[in-house]
């Protein structure tokens, strides 16, 4: 079975989420800096061992969160979850499409 090889801008771009496990592995939502022209704007990366988790790049922010989520709960039961969290990097820009951050009053 061969996975998807993402390219190397992926790698050059912010982090948004991650989740790491007790074996090692890890999976990251990464948004790219440098959309491509057909739209896609983020990747999810993995190392897990689930058979069911695999690379992938997605148009919108709603799409990779939720293969995101999926890979996590799937990856779970392989290794135990030990961490997961959001970075300060999906509120960088708006121009890209992405949430904005709630404003206290």
């Amino acid at each position: 079975m061969s996975y998807p090889i993402l390219p190397k801008r992926v790698f050059n771009s912010p982090l948004i989420e991650y989740a790491n496990f007790a074996d090692g592995s890890f999976i990251n939502l990464i948004r790219l800096i440098k959309p491509y022209a057909n739209g896609l704007s983020y990747a999810v990366y993995e190392t897990t061992k689930n058979p069911f988790c695999s690379n992938g790049m997605f148009k919108s922010y709603e799409a990779a969160k939720e293969k995101f989520n999926l890979m996590v709960r799937n990856a779970k039961k392989e290794s135990a979850l030990t961490k997961q969290g959001l970075t300060g990097n999906h509120f960088m820009s708006c121009k890209y499409n992405l949430p904005y951050p709630k404003v206290q009053s």
